[in-house]
C-alpha cells in the first residue's frame, strides 16, 4: 500500500459517516467502523467479501444495480439516494447514499458515502401524523379557525371556512380579509384586527358575505400569535350566532309582549268576572264573551310562543324544498276552508330553494293572517314567485288594511323592542325567525294599490357552492 493510500484510508477509518467500497459485481472489499455499527457486523471480516445487495431491500435492489453501473462503468457519481437497508439482525433502516468511482489497490471501486435518516425520518412521520391529526381536528369542528399573518392577510383556515363562504382554496388565497365580509362591516373587521395585535385580544361581531351573496352574522374571537418575543400573526375562532341572536330578540320580544298582554287580558278576565258576580243574566253573557276572546288571545300569545322556541331551541338545519310546490298545496288547503276569499299562485313550475324546516308553517302564518285581518266580503290573497335569478323571491300580497309599522319594526331594528313599542302578536315574529334561520331576508312593505306586500327572499339551491 502507498502512502496516498494509506492515508485515504486512514481518513476514511475515522469517518463518523459510514464509508463503504466495493467492486464491479457489488462485493464489498472495504469499510470502516461507521459501517460496522450500521449493518449491526461485529468485525470487519463479517463484511469484506459480502454482496451490498445482501443489505438492501428488494424493492430497491434495481435502483442500487443501476447506480453500481454509472459508477464502476461509466465513471459517473450519483446520488444521494434514498434507500432501505435491512441489517444483519433484521433491523430496517433508511439511508440516503452518494456514491463516486475511486480505486483501491490498483482496481476499480465504487465508494458509497452513507447518511442513517432512519431516526430523522421517524420524527418527520411524527410530526407529519401530528400535523395531520391537528388539521383533522380543526377540520371536524364547525366554527370558522383561521390565522392572520403580521401583514393583515389570511395565512391558514380551516375547511369550515371554504363551507360557509362557497370560496375555493384558490378564490380564498386572492382575497383581503375584509372581502368576506358586508360593505358596512368591512372597516370595523380591520379595527378589530389591529386591536388584537395591539392589546393581544379582541371579539367582534360581523355578518359574513358568502360567495351566493347570503348573509350570516358571526362572532369572532382573535388572539395576538407570538413566537418568542415575536409577533406573527392573530388566530382565532368565528361561531355563526344566527341562533343566539334570535334567542335574545325572542325572548326579549317576548318578556315586553308578555308584560303588556298577559297583564291586560287578566286585568280583563279579572274585571268581567267581578262583574258576573253583580250584573243580571241579561249582561252576563257580554262578560262571558269578553272573558272567552280574553282567553283566545293568551292562549293565541302562547301557541306561536311554543312555535319560536321550537325554532330557537332545536338545530333543525336547512334541506332543499320546492317551494312552488308547497305554496300550491298550501292555499289549496286556504281554498277550501275559506271558499270566501280569493287565493292566486303566480310562478314557475318549481323553484327549489335551501331553507329552514319551518318555512311552510311560516308561509301558513302569513296567508293566515291576511285573511283573518281582512274583514272585507272577498278577502284576497295573491302570492307570486320570483326565480329568474338568485335569490329566490316569494312576494305575498293582499287586499286588507296596512300593517301597523310597530307590528314589524323589530325585524329591521331588534333595539327598538321595549315595553311600548312591540308588536301585538308572534306570528309575524315566528316568519321572520324561520326566514332568517334560512339565511334569508324578510321585508315588509304597502301594497303598490292597496294592501300589503311582505317579501321573503330564500337562497336558491343547487348542487354544489361553485355553480352559486
Amino acid at each position: 500500500m502507498d502512502e496516498s493510500e494509506r492515508r485515504y484510508q486512514e481518513l476514511i477509518q475515522t469517518s463518523p459517516a459510514p464509508i463503504n467500497l466495493f467492486d464491479a459485481s457489488g462485493e464489498i472489499v472495504w469499510g470502516n467502523d461507521a459501517v460496522l455499527d450500521l449493518l449491526c457486523l461485529d468485525s470487519r471480516e463479517d463484511l469484506i467479501g459480502r454482496s451490498i445487495f445482501e443489505f438492501i431491500q428488494p424493492e430497491d435492489r434495481f435502483t442500487a444495480e443501476s447506480e453500481l453501473a454509472e459508477v464502476v462503468t461509466e465513471k459517473e457519481s450519483t446520488g444521494p439516494t434514498r434507500m432501505q437497508l435491512c441489517t444483519d439482525s433484521g433491523e430496517e433502516r433508511t439511508i440516503r447514499v452518494a456514491t463516486a468511482p475511486g480505486k483501491y489497490k490498483g482496481e476499480d471501486i465504487g465508494q458509497a458515502v452513507v447518511i442513517d435518516v432512519t431516526r430523522l425520518d421517524r420524527v418527520e412521520n411524527e410530526l407529519r401524523e401530528e400535523r395531520e391529526f391537528v388539521e383533522k381536528a380543526l377540520d371536524t369542528i364547525d366554527d370558522v379557525f383561521y390565522v392572520i399573518d403580521s401583514g393583515g392577510h389570511l395565512e391558514r383556515w380551516n375547511n369550515a371556512l371554504l363551507d360557509v363562504t362557497g370560496f375555493s382554496e384558490e378564490e380564498v388565497l386572492t382575497k383581503n380579509v375584509e372581502d368576506f365580509f358586508v360593505e358596512s362591516d368591512a372597516s370595523n373587521v380591520s379595527d378589530s384586527i389591529s386591536r388584537a395585535f395591539v392589546n393581544g385580544n379582541d371579539t367582534l361581531e360581523a355578518v359574513v358575505e358568502t360567495k351566493s351573496g347570503e348573509h350570516i352574522p358571526y362572532e369572532f374571537r382573535k388572539k395576538r400569535l407570538t413566537m418568542g418575543e415575536s409577533v406573527v400573526g392573530v388566530v382565532g375562532i368565528g361561531r355563526d350566532i344566527t341562533q343566539q341572536r334570535s334567542r335574545e330578540q325572542h325572548l326579549k320580544a317576548v318578556d315586553h309582549l308578555l308584560q303588556h298582554h298577559l297583564r291586560n287580558q287578566l286585568n280583563v278576565i279579572r274585571g268581567n268576572a267581578d262583574l258576573l258576580a253583580t250584573e243580571d243574566d241579561e249582561t252576563e253573557s257580554q262578560h262571558l264573551s269578553a272573558i272567552h276572546r280574553s282567553a283566545e288571545k293568551l292562549l293565541s300569545l302562547f301557541d306561536r310562543h311554543q312555535e319560536i322556541v321550537s325554532q330557537v331551541l332545536v338545530e333543525s338545519g336547512r334541506e332543499q324544498i320546492d317551494i312552488v310546490a308547497v305554496l300550491r298545496d298550501l292555499l289549496g288547503e286556504f281554498r277550501d276552508d275559506y271558499p270566501q276569499a280569493e287565493f292566486r299562485l303566480t310562478s314557475p313550475d318549481t323553484a327549489p330553494v335551501f331553507a329552514s324546516s319551518y318555512i311552510e308553517q311560516s308561509l301558513r302564518e302569513l296567508v293566515w293572517n291576511a285573511v283573518k285581518h281582512n274583514n272585507s266580503a272577498t278577502p284576497e290573497v295573491h302570492v307570486v314567485v320570483e326565480a329568474d335569478s338568485a335569490p329566490i323571491e316569494v312576494i305575498l300580497r293582499d287586499s286588507g288594511p296596512p300593517i301597523a309599522q310597530a307590528e314589524y319594526a323589530f325585524i329591521e331594528d331588534p333595539a327598538s323592542l321595549d315595553s311600548t313599542s312591540h308588536p301585538s302578536g308572534l306570528g309575524l315574529w315566528a316568519a321572520n325567525l324561520a326566514v332568517t334561520y334560512s339565511r334569508g331576508t324578510f321585508t315588509i312593505r304597502e301594497g303598490s294599490t292597496n294592501g300589503n306586500e311582505i317579501v321573503i327572499e330564500l337562497p336558491t339551491a343547487v348542487d354544489d357552492w361553485e355553480d352559486r
